[in-house]
C-alpha cells in the first residue's frame, strides 16, 4: 500500500511511518523508526507531518511519548485539500494562458522537431490533437495492438469520446493480429479501413494533420516525435492515400 498512500498525497516516509504505526499499533518514535527503517530524527519530523494531517496522535506515559496511528478516513480530508490545491493551481494558469499563449505565437523560429517521452509523453501528443479545431481531419496509421498495451480500453474509449465530442474527423487505416473491429466499435467522426498485420507489421502509430506529422513507437521504449514539415507531411499523405486504398472497410 506504499505507493497508494502516496498517490494520496503523502511523501514516502510519511507513507512508511503511518503504515509501520498502523502494523503495530502505539508505539515510540524509536520502535517506528526501527518497523519503518527509517533513521530516528527522520521519523520525528515525519510523525510531526503526520499529526498536522491527522493521521498520528500522541500522549506521555510515564516518562515515554507514544504514537498511535488515527483512521484512514483523514486520507480523504488530505485526498480533498489537494483537490482544492488543484482547483486553485487551475484557474490561476486559466487566467495565466491566454498572455502564455500569445507569447509562444509571436515567439520567433519554433523547433521542427519536437521529442516527447515515455507513456506521459505520448499521452499529451495525443491530448494535442484534441486543440486541433473543430472538422480538422487527423489521419492515422496505427497498430491496434500496440495501441492496447499501451493504452488501457477506458482510456481509448475515453479519449475517443472527447475527440469525437471536439468535432475531429479522423480517418484511420489500422492493423491487427486479429480479425478487423466490430462495427459496434466506430466511434462518430470515424472512418476507417484495415489491413491485416501479416501485411502492414507496424508496431508505431502515425499521425498526419495540416504541415505536421505524429509518429509514436509504442513496443520497447516508449516514446514520440512530432515533425512540423510541409514537405514530410505532404509525402506521408501520399503514403496514407496508398494504404488507404488497399485496405478494407471494417
Amino acid at each position: 500500500m506504499l505507493q497508494e498512500l502516496q498517490d494520496f498525497g503523502l511523501s514516502d516516509k510519511e507513507a512508511r511511518v503511518y503504515l509501520a504505526a498502523l502494523e503495530i499499533g502505539r508505539a515510540t518514535a524509536d520502535q517506528l523508526a526501527k518497523h519503518a527503517k527509517i533513521v530516528r530524527s527522520t521519523t520525528y519530523v515525519q510523525l510531526e507531518s503526520l499529526m498536522k494531517k491527522g493521521l498520528m496522535s500522541t500522549y506521555e506515559e510515564g516518562k515515554k511519548t507514544y504514537f498511535a496511528p488515527e483512521s484512514p478516513e483523514y486520507l480523504k480530508r488530505t485526498f480533498e485539500l489537494k483537490r482544492q490545491e488543484f482547483d486553485v493551481k487551475e484557474k490561476e494558469l486559466n487566467v495565466l494562458l491566454p498572455d502564455l499563449l500569445r507569447q509562444f505565437a509571436s515567439a520567433g523560429d519554433k523547433p521542427l522537431v519536437r521529442f516527447f517521452s515515455g507513456k506521459e509523453g505520448i499521452t499529451a501528443m495525443r491530448e494535442g490533437f484534441l486543440q486541433l479545431p473543430a472538422g480538422t481531419e487527423l489521419r492515422s496509421i496505427y497498430a491496434h495492438d500496440a495501441l492496447e498495451q499501451v493504452f488501457s480500453e477506458e482510456e481509448r474509449t475515453e479519449y475517443a469520446k472527447k475527440r469525437a465530442a471536439k468535432g475531429i474527423q479522423v480517418k484511420t487505416v489500422y492493423t491487427r493480429k486479429d480479425r478487423p473491429l466490430a462495427p459496434t466499435d466506430i466511434v462518430s467522426n470515424t472512418e476507417r479501413r484495415f489491413i491485416p498485420y501479416e501485411k502492414m507489421p507496424i508496431s508505431s502509430d502515425i499521425y498526419i494533420y495540416d504541415h505536421t506529422v505524429a509518429i509514436m513507437a509504442l513496443r520497447k521504449k516508449i516514446f514520440g516525435v512530432v515533425i512540423e514539415s510541409e514537405e514530410i507531411a505532404q509525402s506521408m499523405n501520399a503514403l496514407f492515400s496508398l494504404l488507404w486504398d488497399m485496405g478494407q472497410e471494417g
